[in-house]
């Protein structure tokens, strides 16, 4: 008697998968992110902010309503830094640009 596998996507429970949707940025696709439905249901404000990345490694942001459905997608933004030093520690780089103030 042969035993058959069946493999299936199993997602841990009170996670949902959301649909999959183009990059706003290139020509890939935005696909496998799950989210808690907790996160959603119980959030304060709608739509909640997902982050997430492309098939080609584009950073964006999901916004996600109350029924899983992604209403708008945007390209997340760059943190740039403007010169000095990059070894210094994040509260003296901080302090910096209070400073700038």
């Amino acid at each position: 008697m042969q035993r058959k596998t069946l493999c299936i996507e199993v997602n841990t429970v009170g996670e949902k998968n959301l649909n999959t949707i183009p990059c706003p940025i290139c020509d890939g696709s935005i696909n496998g992110v799950s989210v808690e439905e907790e996160s959603i249901a119980e959030a304060k404000r709608i739509p909640v902010l997902v982050p997430a990345k492309c098939s080609n490694g584009h950073q964006v942001i999901l916004f996600v309503d109350k029924q899983f459905t992604v209403r708008d997608v945007e390209a997340a933004g760059q943190v740039v830094h403007d010169g000095g030093d990059d070894d210094a520690s994040s509260v003296d780089k901080a302090q910096s640009w209070m400073d700038s103030f």
